[in-house]
């Protein structure tokens, strides 16, 4: 088809800021800011945006639909189709390292792989991708990676907040990636929060070059020492000429902060949920029947579902691209905004349930994009690592634990599934089973 891609007018524009991006930008997209998590969980931000793209399709057709925003070309990506188009297609033409994200993750991860071009970004892909045994169901170090989750959370007691948990959670990740020696380093995670702080300023914002030499500075003494089984020292033992190893590292600490926020509120649900939990708690009596916590990690999925920690992903087209609707210039940056797909009750008829067997009967298999971990070339790497840690720490929790969560949340997830749910509100009380 001749010409290009329909525009939003200015008015739709300015709703799209409002409603869809806005809440993107201002949440954080790389650190949450807790103020304005509470005040999207108050507005259930996300259900505003699933209602606007809805007025937009019918406005102006499937899209993707070009935004009016000064110096740069942005698409809003409306139809499952183009989802899996723009994902399957990465990084040629459509490049994964984007004008903003290259922005913001320059202040932590500058040689990542996910802002990086060709031709470096392919061994780059492919050394992570290594370390992380992404094309394995289980990583070489699994069975570490179980002890070391049941290790540290195996004394929780009381009720304790998003925080306290994070703190435990860190443990566990920095135990996991860097090596045993790195469990109390919590100045090493202090330094990677302030630095992801200015990263969600991107450009706007000035690089901190001391705290950033301090922080890899710190991350080069673990890959050097190179702890057995830890994630590092299956990095040592791949190439390393121009791929900058350690510099893959920041992003592995960065994603399992977000695993950890799919945990907490996985584990709120689950308070409110006792078939769900005993179906868990089963699969955790009898480990040899399913060995990769099946129920487990379902339920992890789904909470990634209904709560994607990744806000939007992002592609930027490398050359001129021809859509159903028209034509869109190189450069174009497309934006897919994960919940509106994920929570499309026209579409899906368990959008606003919690319904973890999605995962295992192939419902979740489907046209419509499903995308908690991505797609096509540049999935996740780490995903089955994610998996695996999570699951373990779900049930875990689940067997060993009583939960009793916080009247305010249960009675937000008494009924349908809350749009937006701000992970640092609710509170949840760890009682030992006899």
């Amino acid at each position: 088809m001749s010409g290009s891609l329909a525009t939003a007018s200015l008015l739709d524009t300015g709703r799209v800021l409002r409603d869809v991006l806005l809440p993107v930008v201002a949440q954080g997209a790389v650190l949450r800011r807790p103020a304005w998590s509470r005040l999207a969980d108050r507005v259930q931000a996300d259900d505003r945006s699933l209602r606007r793209i809805r007025k937009l399709r019918a406005r102006y057709g499937a899209g993707p639909l070009v935004l009016r925003v000064p110096g740069r070309t942005l698409a809003l990506v409306l139809a499952p189709k183009d989802v899996w188009r723009l994902l399957d297609e990465t990084p040629e033409p459509f490049s994964a390292a984007t004008t903003e994200k290259v922005a913001a993750l320059r202040h932590f991860q500058p040689h990542a792989v996910l802002v990086t071009d060709p031709p470096l970004r392919a061994p780059r892909r492919k050394l992570n991708e290594d370390v992380l045994d992404a094309h394995r169901p289980v990583h070489r170090y699994g069975q570490r990676m179980q002890e070391i989750v049941t290790e540290e959370l195996g004394d929780l007691r009381g009720t304790l907040g998003w925080e306290d948990f994070r703190a435990v959670w860190s443990r566990v990740v920095r135990r996991i990636v860097l090596g045993d020696s790195a469990r109390d380093d919590t100045e090493l995670t202090d330094l990677l929060d302030s630095l992801r702080g200015g990263a969600n300023w991107a450009g706007f914002r000035p690089r901190n070059q001391a705290s950033r030499r301090r922080f890899e500075g710190r991350l080069t003494e673990y890959v050097e020492k190179a702890e057995p089984g830890s994630l590092v020292e299956a990095l040592r033992q791949g190439p390393s000429d121009g791929l900058d190893p350690v510099g893959q590292v920041p992003h592995w600490l960065f994603a399992f902060d977000a695993a950890g926020i799919a945990v907490w509120r996985l584990l709120a649900v689950l308070a409110v949920r006792p078939d769900d939990r005993e179906r868990i708690a089963a699969e955790a009596r009898h480990p040899d029947e399913s060995p990769l916590l099946a129920q487990a990690g379902a339920a992890v999925e789904e909470s990634l579902r209904l709560w994607p920690t990744t806000l939007v992903i992002l592609r930027e087209s490398r050359a001129e691209t021809r859509w159903s609707g028209g034509t869109a210039p190189a450069g174009t940056q497309f934006a897919i905004v994960s919940s509106v797909f994920h929570r499309d009750d026209e579409a899906l008829g368990y959008a606003n349930s919690f319904e973890p067997g999605i995962w295992l009967d192939g419902r979740s298999d489907g046209d419509w994009p499903l995308i908690p971990f991505s797609a096509g070339p540049a999935v996740c790497p780490g995903r089955n690592v994610v998996l695996l840690s999570t699951s373990a720490a779900v049930s875990h929790l689940i067997a060993q634990y009583d939960l009793d969560l916080d009247p305010a949340t249960r009675q937000a997830l008494a009924g349908p599934m809350p749009a937006t749910f701000d992970h640092t509100g609710p509170r949840l009380g760890f009682w030992r089973k006899p």
